[in-house]
C-alpha cells in the first residue's frame, strides 16, 4: 500500500510563519476517475470528467516532476480503497513508473476544520495576502485580499483564462484553489513561476461550510453552525 507524509497542520503552517514556499496539489477520487476514465462526471456533478485535456494535465501533474516545494496529496487510503479506486491507482502508478512521489494527507485542512483546529492556518492568512480562486460565494472569505470568480460548473473551460490571471500574483501570496480538478492543473502550470514567492495550496472544500455551501455530507453534520465570521481572529 501506498505510503502516506501525515504531519499535521502545524507542520505546514510553520512553513508559511518562516517564509519557506510551498505548493500542496489534492487528489481525490474525482481525479482519479479522470485520469484512469472510470467517470464521465465528478461525485458532485461540478465538472466533466471525459475530457481529454484534463486527463492529460492531470496526468502531467503527476508525471512531470518539480523541485522540492511540491507535494503531491492524495485523498484517505481508506476511503479509496472502499471506492475499488486504489488498486487501480497503485497499478497506473507503477505503470507509469512513478515511485519518487512522497504522498502526503490529502485530508489535512479538512481534518483540521472539523476539529475546529484551523486557528494557526487563519493567524497566517490574515497575516499574508491572499487571492481566493472558488465558486462565487467564497466572496465571503474575510482575509481573502483578491477573489477569482470561478463558474460552478465546469470550469476547466476557463483554465487558460484564470491562469493569466494568477501569472502576475505578487510576491508573498497565499492563493487558495478551490476548483475541483482544474485546481490541480492550474498549481502544475502555475509552480515554475509562482512556486519560489509564494504559497498555492489547493484547499478543495474546506471554505464552503463557513460560507454557507454545505457540498458535502459532513459540513452539515460537523459544520453547521459556522459563518465567515468563523475565520476571524478572535
Amino acid at each position: 500500500m501506498m505510503d502516506v507524509f501525515i504531519p499535521g497542520l502545524d507542520w505546514y503552517v510553520n512553513k508559511i510563519n518562516k517564509g519557506e514556499h510551498f505548493s500542496f496539489v489534492r487528489y481525490g477520487n474525482g481525479e482519479w476517475d479522470c485520469i484512469l476514465g472510470l467517470r464521465n462526471y465528478t461525485g458532485s456533478g461540478s465538472q466533466m470528467l471525459n475530457i481529454q485535456a484534463l486527463k492529460n494535465g492531470l496526468e502531467d501533474s503527476i508525471l512531470e516532476s518539480h523541485d522540492n516545494g511540491y507535494y503531491h496529496a492524495i485523498q484517505s487510503l481508506i476511503y479509496l480503497s472502499r471506492e475499488k479506486l486504489l488498486p487501480r491507482i497503485e497499478t497506473w502508478l507503477k505503470q507509469h513508473n512513478v515511485h519518487d512521489i512522497k504522498w502526503h494527507s490529502g485530508e489535512v485542512f479538512h481534518k483540521a476544520s472539523l476539529a475546529r483546529l484551523l486557528t494557526s492556518l487563519l493567524k497566517q492568512l490574515w497575516e499574508h495576502p491572499v487571492v481566493i480562486v472558488g465558486p462565487k460565494w467564497l466572496d465571503k472569505l474575510p482575509f481573502a485580499k483578491t477573489f477569482i470568480e470561478v463558474i460552478p460548473k465546469d470550469c476547466w473551460n476557463d483554465v487558460d483564462v484564470i491562469e493569466k490571471r494568477l501569472q502576475t500574483t505578487p510576491t508573498g501570496t497565499i492563493v487558495s484553489f478551490s476548483a475541483g480538478p482544474t485546481a490541480k492543473v492550474l498549481i502544475h502550470r502555475l509552480f515554475p513561476i509562482l512556486g519560489k514567492t509564494c504559497w498555492l495550496i489547493d484547499f478543495g472544500s474546506v471554505w464552503d461550510p463557513y460560507c454557507g455551501a454545505f457540498s458535502r455530507s459532513h459540513h452539515r453534520h460537523y459544520l453547521r453552525d459556522v459563518s465567515p465570521d468563523t475565520l476571524r481572529l478572535k
